[in-house]
């Protein structure tokens, strides 16, 4: 899960720019191509890579509202015999009982984003009720997913009840954190969006944990928190690879509708992060590099810490913090593990 494989490359088709949601921090909420992505575009891309091992993940936008190419990349990539497996992040409100039956019979593994419980995720997304049901058809179907938390002041502090509300929605392994980027409506509508304090991300995490084992102890099913997770498994295998993400070590090509190439989806409004065209080869090699405080070296957890994303690092900068939240969110992360 942290090792990242020179085998493996990492692609993300964004099959479509086009969402459901106007949610208040979206990352991609100012991109001007609301278009949808072609077979064409899809299979050109899948082709490139055709010698590797791909992780292909369907992502945008909301992917669902383009299904009909999914299931298309899907049955191309079976009948070329590709090395591949398939991942998609969905906000949920698209997904009916013929979608769900589908989306287990493509064998595609699915985060579902929830900022917290119903009231703290309508705030901040909206449509919850069509998501939980959503998640309720996947719950049919028997299949698993993890949920993906946006992080903010307004969710924060909720982030324990979230954890409750997983265990309720009865088909949840896991949930991850992802911390906010000052990019598209969040950079554009900052009153509205504001990060969360080093202290409340510290007492959130360890709420996140202590509400996760006490329902454990209490039902022998436990709710995996990605951060301690990882945590846990990296100081089981001191020193690790430190590389972050695929697009920190130059292994991730994210395919925008119409054909356009960025390493990370969080920069696919900056033109200097631009690869190139899947219609116009070879395609720029990039490498998203992390800056490196002198203070991350006296860190007792440096030997295995990833540090924090490159793309929100490079994007949020640290705002004149001294420490910034992904090293906070890290820190805890690696102090919680160790005195499991």
């Amino acid at each position: 899960m942290f090792v990242i494989s020179k085998d493996i490359v990492l692609v993300v088709l964004w099959t479509t720019s086009r969402c459901n949601l106007a949610c208040k921090y979206c990352y991609a909420g100012s991109t001007h191509l609301k278009a949808d992505m072609d077979f064409e575009t899809a299979a050109q891309t899948l082709d490139l890579f055709s010698d590797q091992y791909m992780k292909i993940q369907f992502a945008g936008g909301e992917p669902l509202l383009n299904y009909p190419l999914i299931c298309q990349v899907v049955a191309y990539v079976k009948a070329k015999q590709y090395d591949a497996s398939f991942q998609m992040q969905t906000n949920g409100i698209g997904i009916t009982p013929e979608i769900a039956v589908g989306l287990k019979k493509m064998k595609i593994a699915l985060g579902v984003s929830l900022d917290g419980p119903p009231e703290v995720n309508e705030f901040t997304r909206g449509k919850t009720r069509e998501v939980i049901a959503g998640i309720g058809c996947l719950a049919d179907e028997g299949i698993k997913i993890n949920l993906n938390s946006v992080v903010t002041s307004h969710s924060v502090e909720a982030l324990p009840k979230l954890v409750n509300f997983a265990y309720y929605l009865g088909n949840v392994g896991g949930i991850g954190l992802d911390l906010l980027r000052d990019a598209g409506r969040a950079r554009d509508h900052g009153e509205t969006n504001k990060k969360a304090t080093p202290e409340q991300l510290k007492q959130a995490l360890a709420g996140m944990v202590e509400t996760s084992q006490e329902l454990y102890e209490l039902t022998g099913k436990k709710i995996v928190i990605r951060e301690i997770h990882e945590a846990r498994q990296r100081l089981k295998m001191s020193p690790c690879s430190k590389d972050y993400c695929y697009a920190s070590c130059g292994r991730s090509f994210v395919v925008l509708p119409n054909g356009d190439v960025y390493p990370c989806g969080s920069l696919i409004d900056n033109p200097e992060y631009s690869m190139g065209n899947v219609k116009n080869q070879p395609l720029k090699s990039i490498v998203v590099g992390k800056s490196e405080p002198d203070a991350c070296k006296a860190c007792e957890f440096y030997a295995v810490c990833p540090g924090g994303c490159p793309s929100r690092l490079l994007i949020n900068g640290n705002d004149g913090e001294a420490v910034s939240l992904d090293c906070v969110l890290k820190k805890v992360a690696f102090e919680i593990a160790r005195n499991d």
